[in-house]
This record gives structure tokens, sequence and C-alpha cells, in this order.
């Protein structure tokens, strides 16, 4: 297990967490519930943190069809305050090892980033093309417990 006082799961960093994962977010009913006791809800995240209490709530899934059907698990918002919490903590770690290419989830990146990018290499070399992938399900294959082992190997040695 990674120490927990790797981490900063100091009260003023669960806060910080949180207005990060609310930029952009719009009014829902469960937004509306979660913000009326703000204060309530982030000190028991801070005190289930720190006394080693937190467990993962479940996901609501849904149907989405546009260009395909797919499945969407999302989390609740306590929830997505934690996992604020950890990518701001792992980007540190993990974004010096990916390759520039790399546009998904990085500062000053983004989808019409590499877009943008992949257009510059099209224009730059007639003939070329792009070739766009999805592994089907590809998380809920990955065996969790390897992941998990080389993501703490990677953590403990930074």
């Amino acid at each position: 297990m990674i120490e927990i006082s790797s981490i900063d799961l100091s009260l003023s960093n669960i806060w910080k967490s949180w207005f990060e994962y609310r930029k952009g977010k719009s009014i829902s009913r469960e937004l509306n519930q979660f913000q009326y006791y703000l204060e309530k809800n982030l000190f028991l995240l801070f005190k289930n943190l720190n006394s080693n209490n937190y467990r993962h709530g479940g996901y609501q899934s849904f149907t989405v069809s546009d260009n395909k059907k797919r499945e969407i698990c999302v989390a609740g918002i306590r929830d997505r305050v934690v996992h604020r919490l950890l990518y701001d903590y792992l980007v540190g770690i993990f974004d010096k090892t990916f390759i520039y290419d790399v546009w998904s989830c990085r500062e000053d990146k983004g989808l019409i980033e590499g877009i943008n990018r992949a257009q510059t290499f099209l224009n730059s070399y007639p003939g070329s093309f792009v070739w766009r992938a999805d592994i089907k399900k590809f998380f809920d294959s990955v065996n969790h417990e390897i992941l998990l082992n080389i993501i703490m190997r990677r953590v403990l040695s930074s």
C-alpha cells in the first residue's frame, strides 16, 4: 500500500480538488445536493481519508448511443473529488514518463491540440494516414492487481 503520508490529504488540498473537479460542471440535482452540505461533505471526506476509512462508492451506469452504443459508468461526486486528488498527485509522477504525443488529460494538451498536431503531420507527409483504434473494454480486461503493482512501483520510486 502507498504510504498515506505521500499524498497530501490536507483539508485545503481536498478543497482544491473540489474546485478543480467542479470547473465546467453543469448544475445537476446530485451536484446541488453535494454543494448544499459542501463543508460537511468535504470534512467527512477528509476524516475518512485520513483515518483510512474511505471506501469508494458504486458507479451509476447508463448507455449512450452516439456513433456507437457504449456503456458509461460514473462515480459519485465524493469519489470524483478523490479521483481529482489522486490525479493531481499522480500526474507529477507519470507525466514526465509519457512521450510528447500523448494528448489526453495533460496540461496544455487535449483533443483539439491533438487533432491540430495530427493535421500538421498529415500536411507535412503527403500520402500518410491516421489510424484510430479503441480496444473494447480494455480497462475491464486488464489484470488490476498487476496494474496496481506497476503503479505502486513507479510511485514508490519517485
